[in-house]
């Protein structure tokens, strides 16, 4: 799977002399962590089997932990046979083959995965999906693979610097500066990070654009191989380097790399591309902001002066990891003296921003009160503490999404039993941490991914639903661990992204010294939200968002992809078997731009009175639990930015309110059908004298009256879903769903319409509702059927 965005600078003007360039950003998965236990899916697996194993594994992997924190000893992949013998599985036919043959079961996965992260045959991948997609520049993030994968892209016609004959040389001599460090002579930390810098300063003023990470985790678990690091590719038919690239070393001990290549198209127009690749794990947040105002500074912090600019990062911070973030610290730090220490203290702030945020447009506000400064290597815990709760700077780019809610995935993984790392044994991990962000010179036009779009509460949703069995909408699921990676068609555990820019002739005629575009006409943006005007059969126009500008190959000119608030479309966002962008059937939409209308700004005083009278309205609406009133009211309060608790709270008014008001009606459905079936049988048996001779008859008559009668009104109930107009409400969703025509009324307005997966058919929610309902009328467990009656968000 592969993402795929594109950044266009508007066109002032037709001709030859329009540039345009794509980029594919991925981690590639380093050499050294790629037989890390992934659970991958095998040959023709179906998502069931897949669901079932993954649950297995969780499972385990939390009761060794449990077992881990009560001994205080590590559990080690050797020691699973004997910890195996006391294991009670759970009714997970996977988990049972675990505890009967663990052994068997372990070679069966190792087996498979050294299959799938075979180096010859990743990096095979790896330029076929290069050759498919023929991007002009790639960044590559844990790049271990050169002497492997340097061959191949050099005959498909990529370059990265003039020298690449040096990469070895530079690869073992970092490795050897590494293993000195390790066995602790030559100096300090600090003057080992010192001349690992000065080491990536030589060789890139070679013009090598390949920066070895020092002393990484990857050759720690390959000794044999070099460290991992972070590389830049272009093609040469297109792209040349135009002087030698920039490198810095940052983190906490400078022992990681950043690269920034200034590049030259054949037209002439200067472009620059840099990568990094930030620490990983939740809990290192705050470690990372400080990476990126470390950079801010080394990069002068005037992002937007000088040629266009492309980021393409693995920020390994979720999009939607969400703020505030927690307030206890753990940090390494360089003291005065040279050596390197942890230390953990407490920030007098929890931080308010995510790496992702910190990346994009902002004035400068971070997480403390105190003033901000230039950044330097904390000497020691006071000063640590100092720089945390200090101003963090914000780069002012702009993220290729498009937007901060709803984006694509670009990891879906989890380790299985083949993996050492058992305390994340079934740690499934559902995020977006690649991203493309681009200097204010650009236009995002298109961003999505072979996976849906998912906002932080459709994620939250999915892992509830991972951890109980019995929640609704399990094929869902099934559907997207059938996409995990690595996998036998996809070499890494991260998702390629690819991104495609064009610059104007006016703004390829720019000095490469410094780059001052004219303001941008105004135009329609990713994520703008739109009017489409009024069909004559239609009384009122159709709202929706843009997805898509660009041009298609189904028609000539420009055209705007339209995700619909109803199903009122023609398409998924994909027109003759190709993908534009990602939406539920029959809610997207292509148009001319003289079709579509922008919702119209208000002044700040407008939006001011509005947003007090929405709060108003939906404070007396949740006082009375009036769920008809929230519902409407919704959408205009998450436009608006009322605070999100407020907007929770009322969701989970609804949520309740609804689920009594649908369980009654079953419920008293149910009692009016028992008093039937206990009719049926009296008269049955007084007619007969035989009770229940004729039982078959009088179920028969019941399934008639039932299915004819009552049941139709309760489902009908049931397939509107009480509590969905109020889940995962579209952000910056505008107008109530008494605005929606009638005659559309298939899916309310403020319904995230590039939900997950699309409900099932109520075809089969009658039939399931059927079979339980008439089993438990024949037994007279009629308790059973109201409790197996799917989640009403369904």
């Amino acid at each position: 799977r592969c993402s795929t965005v594109n950044l266009v600078v508007p066109l002032r003007g037709e001709g030859p002399g329009n540039m345009q360039i794509r980029v594919m950003q991925w981690n590639v998965l380093a050499h050294g962590l790629a037989n890390d236990g992934f659970l991958v899916s095998q040959p023709n697996e179906e998502g069931a089997s897949i669901l079932d194993r993954a649950r297995s594994v969780q499972v385990l992997g939390q009761t060794m932990k449990q077992r881990a924190k009560k001994s205080g000893e590590k559990i080690r992949l050797k020691d699973l046979p004997e910890e195996m013998k006391t294991w009670d599985p759970p009714p997970f036919d996977f988990a049972q083959r675990l505890k009967s043959n663990f052994q068997e079961i372990l070679q069966e996965e190792q087996r498979y995965l050294q299959e799938i992260t075979d180096l010859p045959k990743r990096c095979a991948m790896i330029t076929a999906r290069v050759q498919a997609e023929q991007p002009d520049i790639i960044t590559f993030q844990e790049y271990d693979m050169f002497e492997t994968l340097n061959p191949l892209l050099e005959a498909a016609g990529y370059s990265a610097g003039s020298d690449q004959g040096s990469y070895q040389e530079l690869a073992q001599r970092v490795k050897d500066l590494g293993i000195q460090l390790k066995k602790g002579g030559g100096g300090s930390p600090k003057d080992f990070a010192q001349k690992y810098r000065e080491l990536l300063e030589e060789y890139a003023a070679k013009g090598l654009c390949v920066c070895p990470n020092f002393n990484s985790t990857a050759r720690r678990f390959n000794p044999d191989g070099f460290d991992d690091g972070v590389a830049i590719y272009w093609k040469t038919s297109t792209l040349k380097s135009r002087e030698p690239p920039d490198v810095w070393t940052y983190d906490m001990t400078g022992d990681a790399p950043a690269i920034r290549v200034k590049l030259q198209h054949n037209s002439g127009s200067p472009l620059d591309v840099m990568t990094l690749h930030l620490p990983s794990s939740p809990g290192k947040e705050l470690r990372r902001q400080l990476n990126l105002w470390q950079l801010h500074e080394l990069l002068g912090g005037a992002l937007a002066d000088g040629p266009p600019l492309i980021l393409a990062v693995d920020l390994n911070s979720d999009a939607h990891l969400q703020p505030p973030l927690g307030q206890d610290a753990k940090v390494q730090v360089i003291a005065e003296d040279g050596s390197s220490e942890k230390v953990e203290f407490q920030l007098d702030q929890p931080l308010r921003h995510t790496c992702f945020q910190l990346l994009q447009s902002g004035t400068g506000t971070g997480t403390g009160t105190g003033s901000r400064r230039p950044y330097s290597h904390p000497a020691d815990v006071k000063a640590a503490k100092s720089m945390a709760n200090c101003d963090f700077p914000h780069w002012g780019l702009k993220n290729a999404w498009g937007t901060e809610d709803r984006i694509p995935l670009s990891v879906v993984k989890m380790r299985g039993p083949a993996s050492e790392q058992v305390q994340k044994w079934g740690e499934l991990t559902l995020e977006t941490t690649d991203h493309v962000f681009c200097s204010p010179h650009f236009k995002v036009a298109q961003c999505g991914t072979g996976y849906r779009h998912y906002n932080h509460q459709d994620k939250q949703d999915l892992m509830r639903r991972f951890k109980d069995p019995q929640a609704p909408n399990q094929e869902e699921l099934c559907e997207l661990l059938k996409g995990l990676i690595p996998s036998s068609t996809i070499p890494s555990d991260h998702m390629c992204v690819l991104a495609t820019f064009q610059l104007s002739p006016r703004d390829e005629a720019v000095e490469v010294q410094g780059y001052a575009p004219e303001e941008m006409e105004e135009d329609f943006l990713l994520g703008d939200r739109v009017l489409i005007k009024a069909a004559k059969e239609e009384p009122k126009a159709w709202e929706g968002t843009v997805r898509f500008i660009g041009i298609t190959d189904f028609a000539t000119g420009e055209w705007l992809g339209v995700e619909l608030d109803i199903k009122a479309g023609k398409n998924d966002g994909s027109v003759h078997g190709k993908r534009y962008f990602q939406c539920e059937d029959k809610y997207g939409l292509f148009l001319h731009p003289s079709a579509v209308q922008k919702f119209k700004a208000s002044s700040p005083r407008d939006i001011a009175l509005e947003k007090a009278k929405v709060q108003e309205a939906l404070a007396l609406a949740m006082e009375d639990h009036d769920i008809e009133t929230i519902r409407r009211v919704l959408p205009a309060a998450e436009s608006l930015g009322i605070d999100p608790k407020e907007i929770h709270f009322a969701r989970q008014i609804v949520d309740s309110v609804a689920s009594y008001d649908l369980q009654g009606e079953v419920k008293g459905l149910c009692s009016s059908l028992l008093k039937l079936r206990r009719t049926l049988e009296n008269i049955e048996a007084s007619s007969s004298g035989r009770p229940g001779a004729t039982q078959g008859t009088s179920y028969q008559e019941l399934e008639r009256r039932l299915l004819s009668e009552s049941l139709p009104k309760v489902l009908e109930h049931f397939m509107q879903g009480a509590q969905s107009p109020c889940k995962a409400g579209k952000a910056g969703a505008a107008g109530s769903q008494t605005d929606v025509p009638q005659a559309n009324r298939q899916k309310p307005a403020g319904i995230a319409s590039a939900s997950t997966a699309p409900a099932p058919s109520e075809g089969s929610v009658k039939q399931k509702f059927r079979k339980n309902l008439m089993a438990g009328l024949k037994d007279g467990s009629l308790e059973t059927v109201v409790k197996s009656i799917p989640d009403t968000g369904q």
